[in-house]
């Protein structure tokens, strides 16, 4: 049977998902071989439509009226997304978050994790600290650091930030989302397969 991998990064504003099937009993990971799932508001998912990276996958978020609401909605467009796939997700990362996010946040992923688990479908939670070291080679790396290990790797370039936000000059989601559910899955690949590729 295929394998199949999904690299969570999962949270309330921006959860992004990376898949990765085996090909032809090709295991090999690189960034076409994946397909890339994330959110965008309904003003945005038209100008996602037209962008030339067709792995990635631009859903609309959900309209949602309570927050018990929105974790519910979140987590069923996440489920639907990793049927039949070995998960890896990302552990917690509050560093300076007020209380009331930190549940929150806290919430929305102990739903999709209780989903999982009344599904049958097991999943493998990462430190975050882990993801950025196997990426970077540093523990503590930023966001700019995270990108950075992802644009090297390309084969061909991979402009994630001016396709996603032309606008902006900085680093933003879902860019930053999308590049950790990357590094998600290929250390869960790393994990099953060992280092057979290194490339994009």
């Amino acid at each position: 049977m295929m394998k199949k991998l999904a690299g969570i990064d999962y949270s309330l504003t921006s959860p992004a998902i990376c898949v990765w099937k085996e090909a032809n009993d090709n295991r090999l990971f690189n960034f076409n071989m994946c397909t890339i799932h994330y959110l965008e508001t309904p003003q945005r998912l038209k100008r996602a439509a037209s962008h030339e990276i067709l792995n990635l996958c631009a859903h609309e978020y959900p309209e949602w009226e309570t927050e018990e609401q929105r974790h519910d909605l979140l987590s069923d467009w996440t489920m639907s997304i990793i049927s039949g796939c070995q998960v890896f997700i990302e552990g917690y990362a509050f560093a300076t978050s007020g209380k009331s996010y930190v549940r929150s946040v806290a919430e929305n992923s102990g739903l999709l994790k209780h989903k999982m688990y009344k599904a049958n479908q097991t999943f493998t939670s990462i430190p975050p600290t882990v993801i950025k070291k196997y990426a970077t080679g540093k523990g503590n790396a930023n966001k700019e650091l995270m990108y950075d290990a992802f644009s090297k790797q390309c084969v061909a370039p991979v402009e994630l930030q001016k396709t996603l936000r032309p606008k902006s000059n900085k680093l933003t989601n879902p860019t930053t989302d999308i590049v950790d559910s990357y590094w998600i899955c290929k250390y869960g690949w790393k994990e099953l397969f060992g280092q057979l590729s290194s490339t994009i």
